[in-house]
């Protein structure tokens, strides 16, 4: 509470302090003042009726300073002191008010000798005037602070988790079981893992996940993929990534997926194959949900045998409906590597499910100083409306995941097809093998690139 300084507030304060002059001048009329008494806080002399409504504070108040003992030659600095302190407690703001009460100590005039009641009177109300200053000061202070924080502060989201350096793989879960997709892929469990260096944290704080360089192996090419323990239905997943797999045989992901598939739905935020430069973004559901004519991103629906409006993994051999930014050159692949990486943002609510890319020089503030705003990001990569896919029937209790393959039925579908070793060459013509498996179990030197640099995964839930 901000006392106002008028007579009514001041008067008590100057009675009260020229009575104890006077007691101690007829004692000794130019000895410095000895004996001790308590200086009233600003809430005591407050009127009778200010003090009824706020009887609760006031006693805490009170509790506080009934111990305090305070030289009456120095009443002028205590009492700001005090005063200042007790604003600060009404305010939340004690750093202020004690840069204000040191203020008002060194300003106010010194009564520590006094000659009659009416220069203490005098000092008295010049001390009293100062408090008062100092209070308003603390005050505004906090006021301009607290208006300061609400500015800064703006987002819709808040930080539910986050999963960075050495605790990144607390909140994952190795799997290790056959994959689903046909790669000429082994994937291990933590303890192979480790053993065999495929994971670790690098000098700048970001999460290597790796796959085995053996030269020449059996049955498939040892990787890692992870699956989050952190389930969500809507919200934003901020991934910050600094490098990922690129390469031909490669098949790498980020994406999340429900139970049940493909009942509880799959979002692909990040995915491609061998060393393409662009990223496609893809959902695959239960029958019913589909693209529509303007779907409102960047990226273009993709062509070829991947053509579809429907999302439905039954009404489209599993493959869903993707849009893809064909004209990127840094959004996956080495030209992603080559910038540092960057930032993609996947939003899941009732709108819809939208997907941004940021490269690495081009993150904008809000993301990196913790207040993400997607309004504010302009057309998104991708784009699934639920308009024509309700988000709350097609999708259900995702978790995260990374993972990295090799082959499989994508990136070994299209070995041969131009364009996917970079450039206008395929693979196969690259390589000199004719088939993906061949090379992948043959080539461990050749998958130097593939691998995963996280920075961070971060996930959102509306403030």
């Amino acid at each position: 509470m901000l006392f106002p300084t008028t007579a009514a507030t001041l008067l008590p304060l100057t009675l009260l302090l020229a009575s104890t002059v006077v007691e101690a001048s007829s004692h000794n009329d130019r000895r410095r003042i000895s004996h001790r008494r308590r200086i009233p806080s600003a809430l005591e002399v407050y009127n009778s009726d200010a003090e009824k409504i706020n009887a609760p504070t006031q006693s805490v108040e009170r509790r506080k300073r009934s111990s305090c003992s305070v030289s009456t030659d120095d009443s002028s600095s205590v009492y700001a002191s005090a005063s200042a302190s007790a604003s600060a407690s009404a305010h939340g703001s004690s750093s202020s008010a004690t840069a204000a009460s040191s203020s008002a100590s060194v300003s106010a005039p010194s009564s520590s000798v006094v000659k009659n009641s009416s220069t203490a009177a005098a000092a008295s109300t010049t001390s009293a005037v100062a408090v008062q200053a100092a209070v308003q000061s603390a005050t505004a202070t906090s006021s301009s602070a607290a208006a300061s924080a609400s500015a800064t502060s703006t987002s819709s989201w808040k930080l539910d988790l986050e999963a960075s350096g050495s605790t990144f793989l607390d909140s994952w879960t190795f799997w290790d079981y056959t994959d689903p997709t046909h790669g000429t892929v082994t994937y291990v469990d933590q303890a192979t893992a480790t053993s065999g260096n495929l994971t670790s944290v690098n000098a700048a704080g970001n999460v290597i996940l790796n796959v085995d360089q053996t030269e020449v192996v059996t049955g498939g090419r040892k990787s890692i993929r992870l699956h989050s323990t952190y389930i969500f239905n809507g919200g934003l997943i901020i991934a910050d990534i600094a490098h990922l797999p690129t390469g031909c045989g490669t098949w790498p992901a980020f994406w999340s997926n429900g139970p049940n598939w493909p009942a509880g739905g799959e979002i692909d935020i990040m995915e491609g194959t061998h060393s393409v430069s662009y990223n496609q973004v893809s959902v695959h559901t239960a029958p019913g949900c589909t693209i529509p004519a303007d779907f409102g991103a960047t990226a273009v629906l993709a062509t070829g045998d991947f053509t579809s409006t429907d999302c439905s993994a039954a009404n489209t051999g599993n493959q869903g409906c993707g849009e893809v930014a064909s004209s990127s050159t840094n959004s996956f692949g080495s030209g992603f590597n080559s910038q540092g990486g960057g930032v993609y943002a996947m939003k899941w609510d009732d709108s819809g499910i939208s997907v941004h890319y940021f490269a690495r020089s081009q993150v904008p503030s809000d993301i990196t100083n913790g207040s993400p705003e997607p309004s504010a990001w302009g057309t998104p990569m991708a784009n699934f409306p639920s308009t024509t896919c309700n988000t709350s029937t097609f999708f259900k209790d995702h978790f995260a995941i990374f993972d990295t393959t090799f082959c499989g039925d994508w990136a070994a579908g299209n070995w041969a097809t131009a364009g996917t070793a970079g450039g206008s060459e395929s693979c196969a013509t690259k390589t000199g093998y004719s088939t993906c498996a061949d090379y992948v179990l043959n080539q461990g030197s050749a998958f130097s690139e593939a691998y995963w640099e996280v920075a961070s995964i971060k996930y959102y839930q509306p403030a």
